[in-house]
């Protein structure tokens, strides 16, 4: 088989012949039009072929392969050497398969036209000249509507009509092929009588060809003999006599019918005919050919079975089929073979050795294969006439498999949604709303087959729109997944009850296992659906073993007890010095039989996931009680656990999603009768675990949920509450409510100090955020005095590597640089940075979080390289976090400002602009999205986007003007916005902006940063509106503060590059040259050849000496 390409350039080429396997293809049915316009085989050798008529259909299947991501596609005008008669004769046998094989078959259909006669007709006034299409009238367009099994309708103006599926019905009616045919139901489930029919009134430009179009149909191969005209057709029927008086199938034990909504699958099923057609051929081989399909009840494990079947009846002497579920029906089925086989068999042994004895081709579907304490290999017959299909839940079932194992797994997005229009009966209606309102049900249920059929049949039955499904389904989702449609074919009929089977056979086996196993069910449908790593009870038990001798904190604080032990789940109770595994892994064992869950391994340790059905119905199927208790006892794991910091800082992203969903649950379910402090410290220790990964909204959420159930005021401080008011607090900080914050934590404080010893850890811990609280908030010289006293206490109680005042330490370098005191902040971060690279792991947060605050004092202080270099380090480690994480969006910000100081301005606005989206998410007020816009903004006027800049700060500048005057936030956007103006030549109002500002800042100390940028800025203002003089008295003050400064710090040069050119329009030339020239040898040394501040001096200087020697200025 050839096949066409088109490369990007949209050159068409010709593939040489290709072998099995095929690429994926797609396939042109067309009606040929004169010959001499038709592009043949021989013509591609020319260039001049595109020029003929026939190009048009060709480049038409191209671009619309290209559409659906096929590389290749097959048209039967060129791809074919007519002119070898063994290539032509091959390729007409091979054309059913050919067809058949096909990803997507399109039909252009020249003689229909998609566009209206006129303004009053609808989009469906193709519809006639579609039943009157000469397509429906041509042999060959016989199998290439029935082989594919995707067909797709195309007008002459290439306009997609409509498919196979949805058009059924017009074409039966044009064709009067039954729809179960269009379906893809076998045909040779239709008579030979019939199959003629549908033939009968067909044409082709030669008689023989009447014959040779219908070879695919019957199955049927023979030579090609042109000239015999209507001999064809009496040889075709003599092979068909030949084949129906020696019928393949003589045996068809199969308890019902094919599923009518059967959809999909279609590659499975493809290679599985492959596979077992070709061990019949070799049969008897040398092994028995076995298939083992596994996965999940209700994926269709059984249906597929059925298709396959089906698919290969004409070439099996006997298909049979046996429900293996249980060791009685069973032994059944094999003593209903033996009686069908007519053999005296009075065991079912004798049955299954009758089969085996059988050396005509055989199969033998062995299903529902789901109980592991039934040895199924028992159930295999010997000898390798036969193809054996067992159907499983049980993935490690595989190991019958001598051929193919298929874990069968959802369908695709597109499929289950034709299935889901299926069972509603909706097959037929195009509206694109509709089909997106299917395709978001079919997310909803996880492409699930059973789920999708019973959620088409609720539909269906006019129970609800499909519009309105998802929103009934978050109401009554058990009643929904428990619904039992008439079309359903599995044996269970609703979803819930193929999971609740699971549960009789483990609930009736009384191993040590299966009773685990139906305890840690429960106790996973705590949790989320996606992967948990089973280490997290191995650290609970560490946990428990630290508690149960005392290690477990002071008095102070809300502690675990005995009676949190006590709850612990009894798989971990067993006694030892160290933790012993085997029970829970055997539990696990005995999920996983049943696909309840699935494991997988993650540097040694297994991770178990939940089907997302799965863990829905494993949930529902719990009472109150029941899921109280099951609340409980995965809750105290959590907590307990929660002593082993390492493990949830390192597997944080793996733990995320189970502690969203534990702390999801309603407060009522979590207390009910329990001890109020015992279950608040589960919840408690929950808050700290997301508070420590930052996941600020869901601990928001959590926190305003038990404060409600408490009876307590998010902001009203309960001394009796004092440790869920700590976590609140810094909550209300990370959440972006920074005054809520300094209210709360200034309470805490209070408390604190009236009841704590002045360094007692808890005390120092609140300071320590209120210090925070107040950097957030503006109030920096307050920040300072806190936190020197921090420090000052913790330097003298604790170690150098102390985690506690490291913090304290960076925190405090980290106000001293917002007060303007960077040198002391440069040192305190250089010593943090140290002791930190010689104690933490690389990726561990608080070394990242040094480093990226000593990028900060580096950049303030002028050290643009290292910044760099630091920022990229960090952004590089912290890719592994979530793309949303704090930490990550922080770094990345930061890394921009760097990049923008370092003239790497394109790097800084798309880093920046990602930033943005993703805050895009965050509050409107929120203090870190309002500073990405900000400093995007920034970018954007450093890349000349001047608008874009302005549209950003203005929403920003109103935004904050909720904050206080004196706010630095405020302040920082009114000088950014102001600057951004001057650009965009509304100096007017950047002067006025500048002013208030300059104003405000003149309470800071004379050489805090912000007020010498905002007098620097003041000063350009001026500049621009014509008032030099002004603005050299401003730059002049700014230049004298900043002599003590590095000598190339950028700050420092910049006010002096500034004040060399306003010196210079004042017409103090020498004073301006001299300045210039001295701000040209600094950033020579300091700066690439071709950073812009470099560049933008080098300049100027030219400028001037240019100037001064044209008008003899200067000497």
């Amino acid at each position: 088989m050839r096949l066409l390409k088109v490369d990007s350039q949209g050159e068409f080429s010709l593939t040489g012949e290709l072998q099995s396997p095929l690429p994926r293809y797609a396939i042109l049915s067309h009606r040929w039009g004169d010959d001499r316009d038709e592009i043949d085989f021989d013509d591609l050798k020319h260039e001049s072929w595109k020029n003929k008529a026939g190009f048009a259909k060709i480049r038409f299947c191209g671009e619309q392969a290209k559409k659906d991501n096929l590389e290749y596609f097959w048209v039967d005008t060129c791809c074919i050497n007519k002119a070898n008669y063994t290539e032509y004769s091959e390729a007409i046998n091979s054309m059913f398969r050919w067809y058949r094989d096909a990803v997507k078959c399109y039909v252009y259909l020249s003689d229909v036209s998609a566009l209206p006669k006129d303004k009053d007709q609808t989009k469906y006034t193709w519809e006639s000249t579609f039943r009157e299409s000469e397509w429906f009238t041509r042999g060959w367009t016989l199998q290439e509507l029935l082989a594919p099994v995707s067909v797709e309708f195309f007008s002459r103006e290439g306009e997609r009509l409509g498919d196979k599926e949805t058009l059924k019905q017009q074409i039966h009616e044009i064709t009067d092929i039954p729809i179960a045919a269009l379906e893809g139901t076998p045909l040779p489930q239709f008579s030979v009588d019939e199959r003629l029919r549908w033939a009968a009134k067909r044409i082709t430009k030669r008689k023989e060809d009447g014959a040779y179009c219908l070879l695919g149909i019957f199955n049927i191969f023979m030579p090609l003999i042109y000239g015999e005209e209507e001999h064809a057709l009496t040889r075709l029927k003599e092979e068909i006599d030949k084949s129906q008086r020696h019928p393949g199938n003589v045996h068809w034990r199969v308890p019902r019918s094919s599923n009518t909504l059967f959809t999909g699958r279609k590659d499975i099923l493809d290679d599985l005919e492959r596979t077992v057609r070709a061990a019949i051929q070799q049969a008897p081989g040398r092994d028995q050919l076995r298939v083992v399909i596994s996965g999940l009840g209700g994926q269709g494990k059984s249906e597929l079975s059925l298709q396959l079947a089906h698919r290969v009846r004409s070439s099996l002497w006997g298909v049979f089929w046996v429900d293996v579920s249980t060791q009685s029906l069973a032994e059944n089925g094999f003593l209903g073979i033996a009686h069908l086989l007519q053999t005296s068999a009075l065991t079912w042994e004798e049955g299954w050795q009758g089969l085996a004895n059988i050396q005509r081709p055989w199969m033998l579907i062995l299903d529902n294969a789901d109980d592991p304490y039934i040895d199924y290999h028992a159930y295999l017959p010997p000898g390798s006439s036969g193809v054996v299909v067992l159907t499983s839940r049980n993935a490690q079932y595989k190991q019958y498999a001598t051929a193919r194992h298929v874990p069968l797994e959802g369908l695709s997005i597109d499929e289950a949604r034709e299935l889901l229009l299926k069972a509603a009966d909706l097959a037929f209606d195009q509206r694109p709303q509709l089909r997106e309102d299917a395709r978001s049900v079919a997310t909803l249920l996880h492409s699930h087959p059973l789920a999708l059929i019973q959620a088409g049949a609720y539909v269906g039955g006019g129970h609800c729109t499909l519009a309105e499904y998802p929103r009934v389904y978050e109401h009554h989702r058990k009643r929904l997944l428990g619904f039992r449609p008439s079309q359903a074919r599995s044996r269970y009929r609703d979803v819930y009850a193929t999971f609740e089977a699971s549960v009789e056979i483990l609930r009736a086996n009384q191993t040590q296992s299966s009773q685990d196993a139906l305890e840690l069910l429960p106790l996973l449908a705590v949790c989320g659906p996606s992967q948990l790593p089973l280490f997290v009870f191995e650290a609970a038990w560490n946990g428990a073993q630290r508690i149960s001798v005392g290690e477990s904190g002071d008095e102070n604080d809300l502690q675990p007890t005995a009676w949190h032990l006590s709850r612990l789940p009894s798989l971990m109770q067993a006694s030892g010095d160290a933790w012993e595994s085997f029970r829970l892994v055997e539990a696990v064992n005995a999920l996983r039989a049943f696909a309840l869950v699935s494991t997988n391994t993650d540097n040694g340790h297994i991770i178990v996931s939940m089907h997302p059905l799965v863990h829905t119905w494993a949930r529902d199927r719990q009472d109150e009680r029941q899921q109280h208790e099951s609340w409980i006892a995965m809750g105290c794991v959590v907590a307990v656990s929660g002593t082993e910091e390492e493990m949830w800082r390192v597997h944080a992203r793996q733990l995320q999603p189970h502690l969203q969903a534990a702390t999801s649950w309603e407060m009522g379910c979590a207390f009910r009768t329990e001890p109020r402090d015992a279950v608040a410290y589960i919840l408690i220790q929950c808050g700290e675990l997301l508070r420590r990964m930052r996941d600020d909204n869901t601990l928001f959420l959590l926190l305003g949920r038990l404060c409600t159930h408490l009876g307590l005021h998010r902001t009203t401080v309960n001394p009796g509450w004092i440790e869920l008011y700590d976590l609140i607090g810094e909550n209300l900080l990370d959440y972006g409510k920074v005054r809520e914050a300094v209210q709360v934590l200034e309470e805490v404080v209070r408390i604190r100090e009236q009841t704590l010893a002045e360094d007692h850890p808890h005390r120092l811990v609140s300071q320590h955020v209120l210090a925070r609280a107040y950097e957030a908030n503006g109030q920096i010289k307050e920040a300072v005095k806190i936190l020197e006293e921090v420090v000052r206490i913790r330097e003298q109680t604790q170690a150098k590597d102390h985690p506690d005042r490291l913090s304290s330490q960076h925190v405090l370098a980290r106000v001293y640089e917002a007060n303007g005191q960077i040198k002391e902040a440069v040192k305190i971060l250089e010593e943090v940075v140290r002791i930190r690279e010689q104690t933490q792991a690389k990726d561990h947060p608080h070394r990242l979080s040094s480093k990226h605050e000593l990028a900060g004092v580096y950049r303030a202080n002028g050290q643009v390289k290292e910044a760099v270099e630091l920022l990229e380090e960090v952004v590089r480690i912290e890719q592994a976090l979530a793309e949303d994480h704090p930490d990550r969006l922080a770094s990345r910000h930061s890394l921009a400002a760097v990049y923008e100081a370092n003239g790497q301005v394109k790097e800084a606005v798309e880093l920046l602009e990602e930033v943005v989206r993703i805050r895009q998410a965050l509050a409107e007020d929120h203090p870190e999205r309002l500073a990405s816009r900000h400093s995007l903004a920034a970018v954007y006027k450093a890349n000349r986007q001047v608008k874009e800049a302005v549209e950003l700060l203005e929403e920003v500048v109103r935004i904050r003007q909720a904050l206080a005057e004196n706010h630095p936030s405020r302040l920082a956007s009114q000088h950014e916005l102001a600057g951004v103006y001057i650009a965009n030549g509304q100096v007017k109002e950047a002067v006025e902006l500048l002013e208030k500002v300059v104003r405000i800042r003149q309470a800071l100390a004379e050489d805090h940063p912000d007020r010498l940028a905002s007098r620097q800025v003041l000063a350009g203002a001026y500049e621009a509106n014509g008032q030099v003089k002004e603005a050299v008295e401003l730059l002049e003050e700014v230049v004298r503060i900043e002599q003590a400064l590095a000598e190339d710090h950028p700050d420092r040069l910049a006010s002096q590059h500034n004040l060399a050119v306003y010196l210079w329009k004042l017409g103090q030339h020498s004073a301006a040259l001299e300045l210039m020239g001295h701000v040209v040898e600094i950033r020579k040394q300091a700066l690439d050849h071709d950073h812009r501040d470099r560049v933008a001096s080098e300049w100027w200087l030219k400028y001037f000496e240019d100037e001064s020697s044209e008008r003899g200025w200067v000497a």
